[in-house]
C-alpha cells in the first residue's frame, strides 16, 4: 500500500528544490555560503539544491540544522508535494515529533503495532489529528482574545494605576 506516491520522481525533485531554495534564502544564505556550511563544492551544492540527487536523508538533516527547519517536515513535504508543509512544520518540528511519538509507541508496545489493522490505525491517527486541529483553533481564538484584551495598553487608562502597571 503506497498511497503517498502520487507524484513522479521529477515532481518530487522539483518540490525538494523549491523547499531547499526557500529555506536557504529565508536563512539569508547565498548558495556558495550554504555549500560551505554543508561541506560541499558549490557546483555539487547547486545540483543538490536543484533536486538532482533527490531526497538524501543525511544531507537533508544537515541542511535542516543549518537553516533551522524540521528535516522530516522537508522529507514529508516532498512526498506530499507541498512546500507549505515544510514551512508549516519548520518552527514546531511537527513531523519529527510525529516520528518520535511513533518510535515511543513501538518501544513501549513492542510487537503490538503488528497486531493493529490499517483501519484502526487510520481511525486513531485521524482522531489524534482532529484533536490537534481543535487545539490549534482554540489556540488561535485564545491568541486573538489576548491581542484584543483591553488591558494590553491599546485602551489603557493612563489615570488608572492598574492599567499603568501593565
Amino acid at each position: 500500500m503506497d498511497v503517498l506516491r502520487d507524484q513522479d520522481a521529477a515532481a518530487r525533485r522539483a518540490t525538494l528544490s523549491r523547499i531547499l531554495k526557500l529555506f536557504r534564502k529565508r536563512a539569508g544564505l547565498r548558495s556558495v555560503e550554504a555549500a560551505r556550511l554543508m561541506k560541499k563544492g558549490h557546483r555539487t551544492y547547486q545540483r543538490w539544491e536543484s533536486g538532482y540527487y533527490g531526497v538524501e536523508l543525511e544531507e537533508i538533516h544537515r541542511f535542516a540544522e543549518i537553516v533551522n527547519a524540521d528535516p522530516w517536515g522537508i522529507i514529508f513535504a516532498v512526498e506530499f508535494g507541498s512546500v507549505d508543509f515544510a514551512v508549516d512544520t519548520a518552527n514546531n518540528n511537527a513531523a519529527s515529533l510525529l516520528l518520535v511519538a511513533l518510535r515511543r509507541f513501538h518501544r513501549r508496545s513492542g510487537q503490538a503495532i503488528r497486531q493493529l489493522d490499517p483501519r484502526s490505525l487510520s481511525l486513531s491517527y485521524t482522531r489524534g489529528f482532529d484533536l490537534l486541529a481543535k487545539r490549534a483553533e482554540e489556540y488561535a481564538a485564545d491568541l486573538e482574545q489576548w491581542m484584543f484584551d483591553e488591558g494590553l495598553g491599546a485602551n489603557a487608562d493612563p489615570d488608572d494605576p492598574d492599567d499603568r502597571r501593565r
